[in-house]
């Protein structure tokens, strides 16, 4: 037996107790939201002014590390790639460089879809629609809870075998009007085309975006 037959025996071996963590997101069954009891319910009104960049609020170490602030032209659901387009380009500088809009201006369309307009420090502007129409997809739990989506995903691997992952959004208003934003991520790890779990990485980060008016 070759030392790289070896070391894969021996990682099946040690990660033969291993096991992936529950997806967590609505919908995904067991103690997640289940978005049939909410069908009814409001969603928080976001309508506001906010400061265009967010700061952490909690997150693990690399979002303390290498993500303490968000954009909030990154935190609501795009309708599309164009619509992503359009905000890269806008948010460009002379040099090149995305920057962090100035503020951004939520309004409500309807009851489900909300419309930010975005400036930026170049004088450019640029305004995101967005949609929580699909009840399945985004569960409003009040008027004064939370909107949350997610979903699950089978792409990626590491040098051992494949990956999946699945990942969770919520907006919510804190008690003071300030938009707070939560992410999280689940990356299940497997060995050998997918046949033996190794374990869930997790990753999660809570913005703040202070209300301006």
């Amino acid at each position: 037996m070759n030392g790289a037959k070896f070391v894969v025996l021996l990682l099946a071996v040690a990660c033969s107790g291993c096991f992936h963590s529950p997806q967590n997101y609505p919908g995904a069954g067991g103690e997640n939201i289940d978005p049939s009891h909410y069908v009814d319910a409001a969603c928080p009104d976001l309508t506001g002014q906010y400061d265009g960049r967010g700061e952490l609020l909690d997150g693990d170490a690399t979002a303390q590390g290498w993500a303490r602030t968000r954009r909030l032209d990154n935190v609501f659901p795009f309708v599309s790639a164009e619509e992503v387009s359009a905000i890269d380009k806008a948010s460009r500088s002379e040099t090149g460089r995305f920057q962090y809009p100035k503020y951004g201006q939520v309004s409500r369309v309807s009851e489900r879809i909300f419309q930010s307009r975005f400036t930026y420090p170049n004088g450019k502007a640029e305004i995101q629609r967005f949609s929580f129409e699909d009840k399945k997809r985004f569960v409003c739990t009040g008027a004064e809870g939370k909107i949350a989506w997610g979903g699950s995903s089978k792409g990626g691997r590491s040098e051992f075998g494949p990956n999946t992952s699945d990942s969770m959004a919520m907006l919510s208003l804190d008690e003071r009007g300030d938009l707070i934003y939560e992410k999280s991520t689940q990356i299940h790890m497997s060995m050998l085309l997918g046949a033996i779990p190794t374990g869930t990485a997790r990753h999660f980060a809570r913005y703040r975006f202070k209300r301006i008016r």
